[in-house]
């Protein structure tokens, strides 16, 4: 679909820019470099984020040693430190790779919803993508989370195009997958939603030889690397325990984590913040993580609509089935009542089981609500069942495993982005024939709900951002301990916030909490007896007394704390 002139006098456009994927293309480049901009010159602000630049520096060679931190993620500290053996040893790069990843994610979601909307739809459920808080807030972050649902995207991508179109792009199903993997380990759970399509797509039983065929072939081609990582990188042995770790514990794992928090139905509490936070001013951490501000009066609206355009869309459906076929018969009465006996289980599970079997739970309820409505629903159902399940299995995980975060969730925004658009879109189809003017009702609404939203979320952000972030303070406080010792990178230093003194100063620092110790005795005794020469604090309020250390520089945030030899 191209964008036509409402006024035949008006400017011309070259026809290549009135596309909807370019105007996409070019406004998310835009909103990007604005967004990485602005994280440069205020600095990374979240603690995980110098992990993998401190990863990065030990994978480029320019800090040697262990630093404990290789069982993350391997994918991005590997991209960055490509560039730093280049030479350019910044936190920019990082932030930098972020945003070209997040605009090559939001290009496949044009492209993966465009196997079921128009081009002018695809666009507007783009837009809303973009605009959601936690999207928006950590698109160029230096975060794994959003690269690895831009990967997540181009799997799924590759798996609906495979299927529907060519199957030699199934190929590619494995290989993005394990991209995705090797960016964050939570991405491994896309398997179902993957398995899901493929098994509706191939009419698994009598059709799926082919398409089978070249998923294992690319197995095959890529297993020896897989092997070889698993016997290199500590990361995937992590990645299997992070995965059986909350089966066998359930609510004990995580206890003591700061992030522990055992309630399921924390992120459905919250799941109005996670459309459009308020108010428009307020403090940074409110748009980071949307739970701790609250819902802008356009989440209640657009939920209000969504609620009533996906009931119809539901109602439309049902209707057409029972118009089409006696669902009455054994075999209909059958199918209505596993399902209601999978949803109840599903339900009951959802409280008192491990996710992974609320999961398969659901995936077994998408499977039915397929073979009872497939003849209704045609392409458009297995597309929406696709995003229905992956909305799911993620969601489930994440609210059942007592670790919450809410960037966390970032793993379900396409598919909440997509039922959110959805919703909108049926409403919009119903009624749009009461309004007036032809650009307006074929393209013009769409537009502007999109606009609206993307309106909404940077006036939002910029009501949000702070003048500076924590490492601005850290790094003036570490420069001073450099030339106050020159022999600095042969001490053993520990602090608080180890992470960004690590990156700061390009050396190993040993992370240690006073919170852990029961007095300043015992974490002075640790100290000690830890040979650590200098312990800097960050985070203590009121900075504590240290027996055997004295302070040698304090600011107003930061104490440094030198032994008494």
């Amino acid at each position: 679909m191209i964008i036509t002139d409402s006024n035949p006098g008006s400017i011309k456009v070259p026809q290549k820019l009135k596309n909807p994927l370019c105007i996409l293309t070019i406004i998310t480049t835009t909103l990007t470099i604005i967004l990485a901009a602005v994280q440069i010159t205020r600095g990374v602000n979240y603690f995980d984020v110098f992990t993998y630049l401190n990863v990065a520096l030990q994978y480029s060679g320019v800090v040697t040693g262990s630093t404990n931190m290789v069982s993350g993620p391997p994918l991005m500290p590997f991209l960055t430190s490509l560039v730093f053996r280049l030479g350019f040893v910044s936190s920019s790069v990082i932030i930098i790779l972020n945003a070209i990843i997040f605009i090559f994610g939001v290009v496949g979601l044009y492209l993966l919803l465009n196997e079921r909307f128009n081009e002018i739809q695809s666009f507007t459920a783009c837009l809303i993508y973009i605009s959601l808080p936690l999207i928006f807030s950590w698109a160029a972050s230096g975060s794994i989370d959003v690269p690895a649902i831009s990967f997540s995207i181009w799997t799924m991508y590759f798996m609906v195009r495979g299927v529907e179109k060519n199957s030699k792009y199934l190929y590619l199903v494995i290989p993005m997958l394990m991209v995705a993997i090797l960016t964050r380990y939570t991405t491994a759970l896309l398997i179902i939603p993957l398995l899901f399509y493929f098994i509706i797509g191939t009419d698994f039983l009598q059709n799926a030889g082919k398409p089978l065929k070249r998923i294992i072939l690319a197995l095959c081609i890529i297993a020896p690397f897989i092997i070889y990582a698993y016997l290199k990188i500590t990361y995937f042995a992590y990645l299997i325990l992070l995965v059986i770790d909350p089966l066998l514990f359930g609510k004990s794992f995580g206890v003591g984590d700061a992030a522990y928090n055992p309630d399921n139905l924390y992120y459905l509490n919250h799941m109005l913040n996670y459309i459009a936070v308020g108010p428009i001013k307020g403090n940074y951490y409110e748009i980071l993580s949307p739970s701790l501000g609250s819902a802008s009066i356009l989440a209640f609206v657009i939920t209000a609509l969504v609620i009533a355009g996906l009931g119809i869309y539901i109602y439309t459906l049902l209707e057409r089935k029972l118009e089409n076929e006696n669902i009455i018969s054994k075999s209909g009465i059958a199918q209505v009542i596993i399902l209601g006996v999978l949803v109840i289980s599903g339900i009951y599970s959802f409280f008192t089981a491990p996710y992974l079997i609320t999961d398969i739970i659901v995936f077994l309820i998408c499977l039915l609500i397929y073979n009872l409505l497939r003849d209704v629903g045609g392409k458009n159902l297995k597309m929406d069942l696709l995003f229905m399940l992956w909305f799911f299995t993620f969601f489930i995980m994440h609210s059942i495993t007592p670790v919450k975060v809410d960037r966390y969730l970032i793993t379900v925004a396409p598919a909440l982005a997509y039922f959110i658009f959805l919703g909108l879109s049926v409403i919009i189809e119903r009624y749009k024939s009461k309004i007036s003017g032809k650009s307006l009702r074929s393209w013009g609404l769409y537009v502007a709900v999109g606009l609206v939203f993307l309106t909404s979320t940077t006036v939002t952000f910029a009501g949000h951002t702070p003048n500076t972030c924590l490492i601005k303070y850290v790094e003036p406080t570490t420069q001073w301990l450099e030339e106050y010792d020159s022999q600095y990178q042969d001490k053993i230093i520990f602090s608080d916030y180890s992470p960004a003194v690590s990156w700061s100063m390009k050396k190993m620092v040993t992370t240690t909490v006073l919170s852990d110790y029961n007095n300043t005795d015992e974490f002075s005794s640790m100290l000690i007896n830890s040979n650590a020469e200098y312990y800097i604090d960050v985070f203590s309020d009121p900075k504590p007394t240290l027996n055997g250390y004295r302070v040698i520089n304090k600011t107003d945030l930061i104490t440094i704390y030198q032994m008494v030899h």
